[in-house]
């Protein structure tokens, strides 16, 4: 981890992926949660409540374009609130809509890694005033608060570093490295025998199967599947 000054004069925080994976996987194996070959579905929400000890509203009022906030207080643990229509869309209703479980668990895994990586900035900037300060953003030195919006909390690229970091460690928190790779080449193996590795035009086939075991979204799944090389090379592809 490196600190380094934006071209806006603010102070950021930088980690490069390797070190975002070996983050998540730390905090996993202290809270005892290190989910395992048989069980890879990391069981997020008893993460954030028994392990970070950061207040949890799941059942939040708030803007439809907003997913979940991190508010960072000063003398008190952060607070991690989800959208009530998504954690109701998860896990109320008889039939969730595709893929709405897995948003829901990247929304509270995305807010999870905001803490973990992201907790002791803030807490230096109540003493400092001086990281995360923005001139006329409304915030007081008590009280900071962190808006996750739907085209932040998800996989796709974003402009805010604090952004692209918590998706990071979203992939690291839900996905953990050497289990992701570890369960992926043992799938790839049993459908693939002669091949062993991922044939050109079955991605999505392989992607649905992991997504199914880690609780994650088909997209999810194959982009930690591009991300570790796990995927045929573009030539590949072509061919």
């Amino acid at each position: 981890m490196n600190s380094y000054r934006g071209s806006d004069g603010s102070e950021r925080v930088w980690y490069d992926d390797g070190e975002i994976d070996q983050i998540m996987e730390s905090e996993l194996r202290k809270a005892s949660l290190l989910p395992t070959v048989n069980a890879p579905a990391v069981d997020v929400e008893r993460f954030i409540e028994r392990h970070l000890r950061v207040a949890l509203d799941q059942y939040a009022e708030m803007d439809p374009s907003t997913l979940g906030t991190t508010e960072f207080f000063v003398g008190s643990p952060p607070k991690i609130s989800i959208n009530k229509v998504l954690t109701g869309s998860a896990l109320d209703e008889d039939e969730s809509p595709p893929g709405i479980l897995g948003r829901w668990r990247a929304t509270l895994a995305h807010e999870a890694s905001h803490v973990v990586l992201h907790r002791f900035l803030y807490e230096f900037a109540a003493n400092s005033l001086s990281l995360f300060a923005t001139a006329g953003d409304g915030q007081t030195a008590t009280k900071k608060l962190h808006r996750c919006l739907k085209r932040d909390a998800s996989y796709r690229t974003v402009s805010d570093w604090r952004e692209v970091q918590a998706n990071k460690g979203m992939a690291a928190l839900l996905m953990p490295r050497k289990l992701f790779l570890q369960v992926a080449r043992t799938e790839i193996t049993a459908a693939y025998p002669r091949a062993n590795q991922i044939p050109a035009g079955s991605e999505a086939i392989v992607a649905a199967k992991l997504a199914a075991r880690f609780e994650v979204s088909r997209q999810a799944a194959r982009i930690r599947l591009e991300t570790l090389a796990l995927l045929p090379s573009a030539s590949q592809r072509l061919l």
